[in-house]
């Protein structure tokens, strides 16, 4: 089976962008465009991996950290932060396991 990813970014562009770098990667994508929505689908879907975008505001992001970290299954997914800005390639920032 393979891996699933989920990105979460407000822009298309950027987003499209993120998951093919992704699905480069063997990960199967699914994007949403809020923190909400991000949440929800990585406690209903087995989610592998959850990619985070550098330049959100941080409320955004610190929305999804919290969300992940009230669950224990949620709170072991790791967390990848990276940005997508004009046409360079996603940079990774920062990676960590929440625990």
């Amino acid at each position: 089976m393979r891996k699933k990813a989920l990105i979460v970014h407000s822009d298309n562009s950027a987003s499209m962008l993120m998951e093919n770098w992704v699905r480069h990667e063997g990960y199967a994508t699914r994007a949403v465009r809020t923190s909400d929505e991000a949440v929800s689908l990585a406690l209903d879907n087995q989610v592998d991996l959850i990619v985070l975008d550098r330049s959100a505001p941080a409320s955004e992001n610190v929305d999804v950290l919290l969300g992940l970290m009230r669950h224990p299954r949620a709170a072991r997914i790791p967390v990848v932060f990276v940005n997508a800005e004009d046409d360079a390639l996603p940079i990774i920032w920062n990676s960590r396991r929440l625990h």
